[in-house]
């Protein structure tokens, strides 16, 4: 018998994980037989991202490569499909829709946009899609009016048939000819009042209809403020008659009726015969800080005027037996299907109108960026678990049971570098509260050696950090620093969306406090075990993640340092410059005096008369969530009083992700950091490793 060859592991550098590819938005055929991809591939030298598409042949099992730059397929049949390709970088961000048929080919562009699409799906005879739109400009001089800019969003429709003719007529004429084509798209959402900013549409698969789902201004700070509406339209009708009389008189005689919801509610699916809408949006009064969950109101009653002061009479509520915070949510003709956390793990759940649920066995294996399940239930996802990377699934949903199988090989192209082990873990907080959590440690762990601890405690706070073997973070070195002996703890603190709606209140009105005790108890549990270095503790994390770090090492001594990346250095600071203010997690405002106390208690920087922790910052200039004055705040009261502390600020970034040498830089600066810190080693943040 043939050994097979054993091969030898070595750590993972910083630069081995900010360039692992990913794969996202996998889409199956309507017969199951399909499954088309892209993997996310990084280009150092532009400092950008792109995408190699790929074809799977579930049959044959066979994979094969299409072209390069395209992603975001939609099956129009069994052999032929659209795939979205765009400008990875530069100005216009353009983007184009391709039908490749019989699988040959890279396709025929049927339309191109100035601008990234949001959303496309097929409509009619064509396509769908929401982007924005260029608005004039008429007023004198350069500035941003706050919370006042008028939207840009648009809905447009494009002709397949009708744009590859187009297409093809143009080799036909000299380019000194003076031609033009008949209309093959058009902007269906001219007539919609201009303040209304579209974030969403749900095209109806059984009728002409078309749902809008809209904030009555742009600024995210009017995501609670929606307003629903649905647009009847025979779209190539409007084609026939611009190309007889005019666009303007086609356009004229489209109505948006208003939907009967309550605000804060969108529509997030239709039902497959078109009768029934599923919507999205928060029980009233359970909580000041509602999370959303699913309802159903038939199509009639939403376009009906509310003739009762109660506008949830007409909705029927289908998650408060399963009092988890949807992710995702599908209609097919298979039934109604969602994705939701439980715990460190996403599941996907099927719902029946009794309010009643069935959750589907996947083993350890969780989605990542949503499911695509056809009318069989035929399923594809990405997704993590904590025995392989980042991968690509195909299965079926069939009576509460889901086999799956992965199709990509990004386990074994990668099977040289040693990620370490990761398990769930609990422990009981100060309160009496159960925390789980995530564990990480080197692969050659020993109980009886004593290593030093990293918190690493997720942002949001309505998220969860995910039970996988590679931490799906491109701004953080975990495992850089797990290979180096130091062990991680990703904590699911009071305030996570895996434990139901009780769980995720317990943190209101108690930021930094409770969340405080939950990282603390961590802390304690796993010194208890007995494999802890308790003088060789510290915590990273960005966003929510960040503002945790920034406070147990400014309200306590149990931290030799804390990295901060985009953390909030006072939630005062938060609400008067961040475009997401009410997401504060606190009662009233700082402005009032029922408030002042909160906001004050709950901040990192009311500790500075006793803060002594080395802290290390990094910070988008331009980050519209949580201001660069944060960091700068706990840079300077740091600095004074003699604190060591480094601050880095991104010129032009925002929020999130950034771009992959800044990535890196990240990453790289707080490796240096905590090697220091936690293992004594000389700092040179900008000692490369590569």
């Amino acid at each position: 018998m043939k050994k097979e060859a054993i091969v030898k592991k070595r750590r993972p550098s910083v630069k081995d994980m900010i360039t692992r590819p990913l794969f996202y938005y996998p889409s199956i055929s309507p017969d199951g037989k399909k499954v088309a991809y892209t993997t996310l591939l990084l280009d150092l030298p532009k400092n950008s991202m792109f995408g190699h598409f790929y074809i799977y042949d579930v049959e044959t099992q066979r994979t094969d490569y299409t072209f390069a730059d395209g992603g975001y397929p939609t099956w129009l049949d069994n052999t032929t499909y659209a795939v979205v390709r765009h400008a990875a970088a530069g100005d216009p961000r353009w983007s184009t829709i391709h039908i490749v048929k019989d699988m040959i080919g890279e396709g025929t562009k049927v339309y191109e946009h100035s601008s990234p699409l949001g959303f496309y799906s097929p409509f009619a005879k064509g396509f769908v899609l929401l982007s924005s739109k260029s608005i004039e400009k008429t007023r004198v001089g350069d500035f941003i009016h706050v919370e006042n800019e008028p939207p840009q969003s648009a809905v447009y429709y494009v002709c397949t048939e009708r744009a590859i003719v187009n297409e093809e007529r143009k080799r036909l004429y000299f380019e000194e000819e003076k031609h033009s084509s008949p209309p093959s798209k058009f902007e269906m959402t001219s007539g919609l009042d201009p303040k209304y900013h579209i974030t969403s549409i749900v095209p109806s698969p059984a009728t002409n209809s078309i749902y809008f789902n809209c904030q009555i201004g742009a600024d995210l700070i009017y995501e609670r403020d929606t307003v629903c509406f649905k647009l009847e339209i025979d779209p190539e009708s409007i084609l026939d008659q611009a190309e007889a009389t005019s666009l303007e008189d086609a356009l004229s005689s489209l109505s948006f009726q208003e939907l009967s919801v309550p605000r804060g509610f969108t529509v997030k699916a239709v039902s497959p015969d078109g009768i029934t809408l599923l919507v999205n949006g928060p029980v009233p009064e359970l909580s000041a800080q509602p999370r959303d969950d699913l309802w159903l109101i038939s199509d009639s009653d939403a376009c009906s005027p509310m003739t009762t002061k109660e506008p949830f009479a007409h909705l029927k509520l289908l998650t408060e037996k399963l009092d988890r915070q949807p992710q995702d949510a599908y209609w097919t003709k298979q039934g109604i299907f969602l994705t939701h956390w439980e715990e460190s793990r996403l599941l996907i759940s099927r719902l029946f109108e009794t309010g009643d649920f069935e959750t589907y066995d996947l083993g350890s294996v969780s989605p990542n960026m949503g499911i695509n399940i056809n009318d069989k239930g035929n399923i594809v996802f990405a997704g993590f678990s904590p025995t392989a990377m980042h991968e690509v699934y195909i299965g079926t949903l069939e009576s509460g049971k889901a086999n799956i199988e992965r199709i990509t090989r990004n386990t074994e192209d990668h099977a040289h570098l040693d990620f370490g082990t990761v398990e769930s873990i609990r422990w009981t907080s100060k309160d009496g509260t159960e925390i789980e959590g995530l564990l990480r440690k080197p692969s050659d762990f020993d109980p009886s050696k004593k290593y030093p601890l990293l918190l690493y405690p997720h942002g949001g706070p309505r998220a969860s950090s995910c039970l996988a073997l590679v931490s799906n973070d491109f701004t953080h070195p975990v495992h850089a620093l797990l290979a180096k002996g130091v062990l991680i703890l990703e904590p699911n603190y009071r305030g996570s969306i895996g434990r139901g709606r009780e769980f995720m209140n317990l943190n209101y009105d108690n930021l930094g406090v409770g969340d405080l005790w939950d990282l603390e108890s961590g802390i304690d549990y796993l010194i208890e075990q007995g494999f802890v270095d308790e003088t060789k503790i510290g915590s990273m994390g960005g966003s929510q993640g960040g503002y945790l770090s920034m406070y147990i090492g400014m309200h306590t001594d149990r931290c030799a340092a804390v990295a901060s990346f985009a953390g909030v250095s006072s939630w005062y600071l938060y609400y008067i410059g961040s475009d997401a203010r009410h997401t504060v997690h606190l009662k009233g405002t700082p402005f009032e005096p029922d408030g002042r106390e909160g906001y004050r208690k709950s901040a990192p920087i009311a500790a500075i008369e006793n803060a002594k922790t080395p802290m290390l910052l990094h910070h988008g200039e331009k980050d519209e969530r949580i201001t660069v004055v944060s960091s700068q705040e706990v840079y300077r009261a740091l600095k004074d009083k003699g604190v060591h502390t480094e601050l880095f600020v991104l010129p032009g970034k925002g929020h999130g992700f950034i771009t992959p040498r800044e990535n890196y830089a990240i990453s790289l600066h707080e490796y240096r950091w905590f090697c220091h810190y936690l293992l004594g080693e000389e700092l040179d943040l900008f000692k490369d490793d590569f």
